[in-house]
């Protein structure tokens, strides 16, 4: 059964979404200095230099690293910053600005090793954003107190496959691990829709969605193409050409809302597919914001490229009766991404990008509802 209560509360709560929606892109100011980051990583001496483990730094950071054994060049990536080192150089390219490090980058016992000038000349001029202010964890109201987190494929599925072996059913269970533990530490109860390598239907997912009494169902998928060079994040949203009000008169058929005993809402089952009418629209809403929340999340921590956000048909989708979306992390198909999906710090980014989108979320809808009272 969906908790709801009555149609006043139907209007308002859609009055807070078409705020957000009309909202959404504004943005907010916001107050950034740069301070020092204060490295957790021990020092190697290298006669008697002191040096920084390359990989270490790139882990601790989140940075995207790739090596060319040829050129001997290292690209370092994160948001917008681009870095590029060369072995035995002691110069560093930031965005095609030149930086010296005083010492060369070397190569010690097969590790890339970093002078600790990189540090001050590099990490914390380009790397160290960080809120004027120091501000306690955002705390989630209310309005998400349940999610559900859909891995998607398993068992004998195993969704597509990549070239070198990588199979989406183990990427997308990966994440949506991940997710859940990052939300449960934000207080949010999750219920996964698998936990384990296993086969679920798509009406079999949807109808644990709807007897969870959750707030929102989110889908964890990885895309594959026909051509290799297609590739990117995208999220998907039940789209506005599924006839809804087909949806809602099967709905009022077999699904209840949390009316009390005495309501109006008992007498016709017109009148009960009219609310599930209203409350599928408020749901695509809703989605919709969470989509863009989450793209925009991925684009600004990971700096992937954003296909969009999208409507669609899919079948988990369709029978959800709650907000729900269907995130596609990346493409399979396409080398560097399977390359990337294979990396579990990179799942991480990508289980975190969507958290952070839940959380943005969370703070738009409480703007929204402050707005109208």
């Amino acid at each position: 059964m969906i908790k709801l209560s009555v149609v006043k509360k139907l209007k308002y709560e859609s009055a807070a979404i078409y705020f957000l929606l009309a909202t959404f892109f504004t943005g907010c100011a916001s107050v950034r200095v740069r301070e020092e980051v204060k490295f957790p990583i021990q020092k190697l001496y290298v006669n008697n230099k002191a040096y920084y483990p390359l990989s270490e730094v790139c882990n601790y950071l989140r940075l995207e690293c790739e090596y060319d054994t040829i050129s001997r060049q290292i690209s370092l990536r994160k948001a917008d910053t681009q870095v590029k080192l060369l072995i035995d150089s002691s110069m560093a390219l930031v965005n095609g600005s030149p930086l010296d490090l005083e010492d060369t980058v070397i190569i010690a016992s097969g590790i890339v090793c970093v002078p600790v000038k990189f540090k001050a000349a590099v990490v914390d001029r380009f790397y160290c954003e960080v809120p004027a202010q120091e501000a306690p964890a955002y705390a989630i109201t209310a309005r998400i107190r349940r999610v559900v987190v859909d891995a998607g494929h398993g068992g004998h599925d195993p969704g597509a496959i990549g070239r070198t072996g990588l199979r989406e059913k183990d990427v997308n269970l990966d994440i949506a691990r991940r997710l859940a533990s990052l939300l449960g530490n934000r207080g949010i109860e999750v219920v996964l829709t698998r936990s384990v390598d296993t086969f679920i239907t798509l009406e079999g997912r949807s109808a644990i969605a709807n007897r969870a009494n959750a707030d929102f169902f989110i889908s964890v998928h990885s895309n594959s193409a026909r051509t290799s060079r297609l590739n990117g994040f995208e999220v998907y949203y039940i789209t506005e050409k599924v006839d809804d009000y087909s949806r809602a008169l099967t709905a009022a058929k077999n699904a209840d809302l949390d009316f009390e005993s005495a309501s109006f809402y008992h007498t016709t089952l017109d009148l009960k597919a009219t609310l599930w009418d209203i409350l599928y629209s408020q749901n695509r809403a809703e989605a919709i914001v969470l989509a863009q929340n989450i793209c925009q999340s991925a684009s600004r921590s990971m700096g992937v490229k954003i296909l969009g956000v999208k409507g669609a048909r899919f079948s988990v989708l369709r029978g959800t009766r709650i907000p729900a979306v269907l995130v596609e992390v990346g493409f399979l198909s396409n080398p560097t991404e399977e390359r990337y999906l294979r990396n579990g710090f990179y799942r991480q980014q990508v289980a975190e990008s969507i958290c952070d989108g839940l959380i943005n979320y969370s703070r738009q809808y409480d703007l929204a509802s402050a707005s109208y009272k």
